[in-house]
């Protein structure tokens, strides 16, 4: 009888190893699953996997149900080869929640992540609950050179940008990121972190993307998002450049100007990794905005 329920277990377990790895495999991105409660999905942004969300889902865990996705080319996760990998993942995320069942979940994206939240939510409005940019906008060129340079001359950047990113070895990575990370995060150990995700990343993948953040202005589009919208922005890093936070403020609301339901917070201590440097602020901010939503 032992024997039997042994056998049973074991037959059990292989006949549902191929619907696992089915629907793990069937997402070019991979899915890390932790809490209970309504849905959040995190997107991390350039060179970034998933865990960059770490503290979040700690924070969030008993009240939602976190995925953390790490996406293609990204922190060892393998690459795809599509017109636009930005605009397939897009797509993937939506089919994601449909097979999933997902009621109007929380999307959370940093950087890139954040454009791709607004990506999602403008083709598919119905399927999103709400919106949190973190250090992003509908077009990235534009907070950092200002909202005036056209789509033309980022373009002509985004090229130049992807043409160094792609060539580059493991060592120039890390090279590169190390001294680019400190303008970014303030503490050691995150850039030492986000540094190894880096140096794991696919760099084909990575010039492609920046390219195609470029490339692509959502901003005429932000009148199709019908959910609530928390943007988070921050300024101290750029100060020495020239930035002030009510520039920096005025650049997010202008991106967003066309969207109907929009709260915009910017951190007057926080670098780029807002969920990094400033985790009370970050997390004030977003509990303030899930009690509205």
């Amino acid at each position: 009888m032992y024997k039997k329920l042994i056998a049973l277990t074991i037959m059990l377990i292989l006949l549902s190893l191929p619907r696992m790895v089915k629907a793990q495999s069937s997402y070019s991105f991979s899915v890390q699953k932790t809490g209970q409660g309504p849905a959040m999905i995190l997107i991390p942004g350039l060179y970034c996997s998933g865990d960059v969300w770490e503290e979040t889902v700690a924070h969030y865990k008993d009240r939602y149900t976190c995925y953390s996705l790490t996406l293609p080319g990204f922190a060892g996760q393998p690459p795809i080869h599509a017109d636009s990998i930005l605009v397939t993942i897009a797509g993937e995320i939506t089919r994601f929640i449909r097979e999933n069942k997902l009621q109007r979940p929380l999307l959370v994206g940093h950087s890139l992540g954040g454009w791709l939240v607004l990506e999602v939510a403008i083709q598919q409005p119905q399927l999103v609950g709400g919106i949190v940019c973190v250090s992003s906008g509908p077009f990235l060129p534009g907070l950092s050179m200002g909202n005036q340079v056209s789509l033309d001359s980022a373009r002509a950047i985004g090229t130049m940008i992807k043409k160094y990113m792609v060539v580059q070895t493991p060592e120039q990575i890390r090279q590169s990121q190390q001294y680019m990370l400190g303008t970014m995060i303030r503490d050691s150990a995150h850039i030492r972190e986000v540094t190894e995700m880096a140096m794991r990343s696919d760099p084909a993948s990575q010039g492609e993307v920046m390219y195609e953040l470029f490339s692509t202005d959502l901003r005429p589009e932000m009148h199709k998002l019908r959910c609530p919208v928390l943007v988070l922005g921050d300024w101290i890093a750029y100060k020495t450049y020239g930035a002030t936070r009510e520039n920096v403020l005025e650049k997010y609301q202008q991106q967003f100007v066309t969207a109907a339901n929009v709260t915009i917070g910017i951190s007057d201590s926080a670098r780029h990794f807002i969920m990094y440097d400033e985790p009370v602020w970050f997390f004030g901010e977003l509990d303030k905005f899930l009690t509205k939503r």
